[in-house]
């Protein structure tokens, strides 16, 4: 067997810029497959690591490793999966949506907008269906009373996010405690340290910006009556249809297996519904398996909807089941064959061995993983990316300060995730200025939620020179 060597540190800073140039380009530019650019610089990197005499079967033996470890984690996106599609089915989500078009007030427009889009964010685990659907709403909301169109995507952006960043069902959420190799529900509790004062802060802005403006309490669009009565119609709703979602908080308090409180959360669901909605086992067990949709319901076409309410509730409720996370498992996949690559070939390490004398602090460790990922993530549009590359590149300076991975989990997520949608060319940023028709510069400076929580993460990243609160050691020392 041949001893590999290590590369230089010239050759090694090579190797990092030309996949730095083929995920900014490939993603940011020309807009490819997230796993075809992690493909090609997978190769690029296995050419590499051959060169320094390190074989495919210890790229492949570094990769069966990394999958042992992440099966646990697929296991919990699948139940996910599994779980929203049954929600939907069971009128559980569309309950959630329902409830939360019934609370806004056109008064305070931006306020309820955020509030609202928080509620829904957090039950459904998306931002991009949260935006597409209630924010669509509300953005009419705004035009048909003649407000700022900017602040009211502002706000839906920030309630968006709130819960990509917080929700167990999120993929980002998932995937970021997976990267840093942090418990799911451990990973959410420490990012409350960041979130919550960025959620008061959210809501006081959104509250004062909004007082000036002169929406009477009875104006509503007819865009929220029509939402609202077509939910009505599509499913039999009632407030037993929330006892799923109760599941899920209790099982998360109590600290429950995850995946056995989402199965047992699923299957709870498809019981309500077969006994409060008229769908038929061959249905249950197809939403729960290739999620829901509105085809299901065979009276659907006989209710009365313009074309912008029917892509409303099509995009909305046609979501879920255990097919709908093989894609994140895909790329999920793709991103460990190139982490797996990176790390056999030892271009990182040489790099990290310089960078890890200047990382010796929890302050610049913490601050430098937010800000790489900030910058990863807009060069490749991707915040799932991110995560990976940065858990190599850090993991070692978060073992020498004898930080718990829950804090690079935070730092990535505030880092990538709150700033992938202020970026006008990622895809993300595309999506919500798409959706809302609204401009990416124009709605940046009323995203509060995102930019304050990013904000108060810099905080905490100073914090430990003064105080331990809200950093976890794997070892708490006396300091």
């Amino acid at each position: 067997m041949s001893i590999s060597r290590q590369p230089s540190f010239l050759a090694a800073l090579i190797l990092m810029l030309i996949i730095f140039v083929i995920f900014f380009v490939g993603i940011g530019v020309l807009n490819y497959s997230v796993e075809f650019i992690l493909i090609s610089v997978t190769i690029i990197t296995g050419f590499f690591a051959k060169h320094y005499k390190v074989s495919w079967k210890e790229i492949l033996t570094a990769f069966v490793g990394k999958i042992k470890d992440a099966v646990p984690a697929m296991l919990i996106l699948l139940a996910i999966g599994m779980l929203i599609g049954c929600w939907m089915i069971s009128g559980t989500i569309p309950l959630m949506v329902y409830y939360g078009l019934e609370v806004i007030n056109p008064a305070y427009l931006y306020l309820t907008a955020f509030l609202v889009t928080v509620c829904i964010s957090t039950f459904t685990g998306t931002s991009w269906g949260s935006a597409g659907t209630i924010g669509v709403a509300l953005v009419a909301v705004a035009a048909a009373i003649d407000v700022s169109l900017p602040i009211t995507a502002g706000a839906v952006i920030s309630g968006a996010y709130f819960g990509d960043k917080l929700s167990p069902l999120s993929d980002t959420t998932n995937m970021a405690a997976l990267a840093a190799g942090a418990d799911l529900y451990e990973s959410i509790r420490n990012m409350l340290y960041t979130s919550v004062p960025a959620f008061i802060v959210a809501c006081i802005g959104f509250y004062f910006v909004g007082m000036d403006l002169n929406a009477g309490g009875n104006v509503q669009s007819d865009t929220i009556f029509i939402m609202k009565d077509v939910l009505n119609k599509l499913f039999w709703l009632n407030p037993l249809l929330i006892t799923p979602a109760l599941l899920v908080f209790v099982g998360a308090i109590k600290k429950w297996d995850t995946i056995i409180v989402l199965v047992a959360s699923s299957f709870m669901a498809l019981f309500i519904s077969a006994v409060f909605q008229s769908f038929t086992m061959s249905d249950l067990t197809s939403a729960a398996v290739n999620g829901f949709n509105t085809k299901m319901i065979a009276y659907f076409s006989d209710i009365s909807m313009n074309e912008a309410t029917l892509n409303n509730i099509n995009v909305l409720l046609n979501r879920g089941g255990i097919y709908s996370m093989v894609s994140p498992i895909v790329v999920m996949l793709c991103a460990f064959m190139f982490a797996s690559a990176l790390d056999v070939s030892g271009g990182l390490n040489v790099i990290l061995n310089s960078l890890i004398k200047k990382l010796n602090s929890v302050t610049s460790t913490i601050l430098a993983t937010m800000f790489t990922s900030s910058l990863l993530v807009g060069c490749t549009g991707n915040a799932v990316i991110s995560f990976f590359l940065v858990k190599n590149m850090y993991d070692p300076c978060f073992k020498n300060n004898k930080l718990h991975m829950v804090n690079m989990s935070r730092a990535m997520e505030s880092g990538a995730t709150l700033l992938e949608g202020l970026f006008p060319w990622t895809i993300s940023g595309m999506f919500m200025a798409k959706t809302l028709g609204v401009n990416t510069l124009d709605y940046c400076p009323w995203v509060f939620f995102n930019i304050s929580c990013f904000l108060f993460a810099i905080v905490f990243a100073f914090l430990p020179k003064w105080s331990n609160f809200g950093t976890r050691y794997e070892i708490i020392e006396e300091r």
